[in-house]
């Protein structure tokens, strides 16, 4: 099913014109994700040559998600703004209220219980305002966004931290607090520093017991948990199509761990195939129409040094080892053995190898 359907009708019609009157203003190739922020602009007519990780920016998202244990003020703050409905859509998901105890059937039935109070508020102006409710049991906030609501070249902000999913789909999708929420489903102007922009060059593709995860692992190495603040993480290259839409969503999920605003992926076959597994037909085929607008410009792709503020791309992660598991090498039970030097060390290396055709000369196992 495609929610919101004549939103994203207009969306696609419209988005090559604004990331073309934006390239002609910027006067340069864009990156994917300057396409998406120069096409979300709160006024078109504000569009110029913004300084990154200097200027404050308005933009106009597309929709709003929320979870239920800070929508209850969002809503509280949105039903005083004398609105009659969200001016984008927004949807209520009642998940964080929930605790793993006994299993799902009973700790969702304990959770309805005790917060029944919550959830019939949360639900009643979701009703009044037209915002979509997910009642307790209907899935996570973050996969329900990707399997439901997530779309190529659209912008979202979200009051959880695990927003950023959606770019897997190559979405910018963005974590805030529930007033920001609040300036976007009342039509206002939604306020961001212009990002710095960190690219992240991806050569070859996942083999044997290599898996997306490994990916953001690496990359945690190299940035830290501060390298990524106040910069979203762009990711290209061939080896992007690798990997599959929620392989994706997984590094993008996990970007969060290095302090990025958010991730994102380019458009690809697989982020087609997943939109049509999940009833959204409509959406991969508009998608697919407008393939070069979902991509950073080919410029930026060939001298990408030129185009991003992070040198993450220098150092590309490649993955193919399969005789590997996480880049780990067993000799016993008590002793971890690197292959690039051999030294003894006692936890796991979160790292990737290159490719190599012969094994490292140490036995590997992916059993622990």
């Amino acid at each position: 099913m495609v929610y919101d359907i004549d939103m994203l009708r207009s969306f696609y019609s419209n988005f090559p014109k604004r990331v073309d009157a934006a390239r002609e203003q910027v006067g340069r190739p864009l990156t994917l994700a300057e396409k998406i922020l120069y096409a979300h602009l709160y006024e078109e007519s504000d569009i110029c040559p913004f300084r990154r990780g200097e200027d404050y920016v308005n933009f106009r998202p597309d929709r709003v998600a929320m979870q239920d244990a800070t929508a209850q003020m969002a809503l509280l703050q949105f039903m005083n703004a004398g609105k009659s409905q969200s001016a984008v859509p927004a949807t209520v998901h009642c998940d964080h209220l929930i605790q793993a105890n006994m299993g799902a059937k009973t700790d969702i039935d304990t959770a309805t219980k005790s917060n029944s109070e919550v959830y019939d508020f949360l639900k009643s102006v979701s009703d009044k305002y037209g915002i979509g409710f997910w009642k307790p049991g209907a899935g996570i906030i973050h996969q329900v966004v990707l399997e439901n609501y997530a779309f190529p070249g659209g912008m979202m902000v979200g009051t959880d931290s695990h927003t950023p999913n959606a770019g897997g789909l190559g979405m910018v999708a963005i974590g805030v607090g529930g007033a920001d929420a609040v300036d976007v489903m009342t039509g206002m102007e939604w306020e961001l520093k212009m990002p710095k922009l960190i690219g992240v060059k991806l050569t070859g593709s996942l083999n044997g017991w290599a898996s997306p995860k490994d990916v953001i692992l690496k990359l945690a190495g190299i940035l830290t948990v501060k390298g990524g603040t106040n910069a979203i993480i762009e990711y290209f290259g061939p080896g992007t199509a690798s990997i599959s839409a929620t392989g994706k969503a997984t590094i993008c999920n996990m970007g969060a761990e290095v302090g990025a605003t958010t991730s994102l992926f380019p458009f690809d076959n697989t982020m087609a195939q997943y939109l049509r597994a999940t009833g959204r037909d409509e959406v991969a085929s508009w998608a697919e129409a407008i393939g070069e607008y979902l991509e950073a410009d080919m410029d930026v792709r060939a001298e990408p040094d030129k185009f991003y503020d992070g040198a993450a791309y220098q150092r590309s992660v490649h993955a193919g080892c399969s005789y590997a598991y996480l880049g780990v090498c067993r000799k016993s039970k008590s002793e971890w053995l690197s292959p690039k030097d051999g030294g003894r060390i006692n936890r796991f290396l979160y790292q990737l190898f290159l490719s190599r055709s012969k094994p490292c000369g140490i036995y590997c196992s992916p059993s622990l």
